[in-house]
C-alpha cells in the first residue's frame, strides 16, 4: 500500500494529536513560527497543511 501525500498528512495530523494530546495545537503552531522565523517557507507551508488536517479533526482546539 502506498500513501498519497494527503493521507500521510493526515497520519502525521493524528500522530501529533496521540502524542501532544491538548498540546497540540501549540506544538502545531510552534513548529509553523520556528520555520517561519529560520525563514523555511517550505517548512512552513507543510506545517501549515497539518495544522488544516488537525483541525478539521479538533475544531474546537
Amino acid at each position: 500500500m502506498t500513501l498519497t501525500r494527503d493521507k500521510e498528512l493526515w497520519a502525521v495530523a493524528l500522530q501529533i494529536e496521540q502524542i501532544h494530546g491538548p498540546d497540540a495545537a501549540e506544538f502545531i503552531e510552534g513548529r509553523i513560527l520556528k520555520f517561519e522565523q529560520e525563514s523555511d517557507e517550505g517548512g512552513a507551508n507543510l506545517w501549515r497543511q497539518i495544522a488544516e488536517r488537525y483541525f478539521a479533526l479538533n475544531p474546537d482546539a
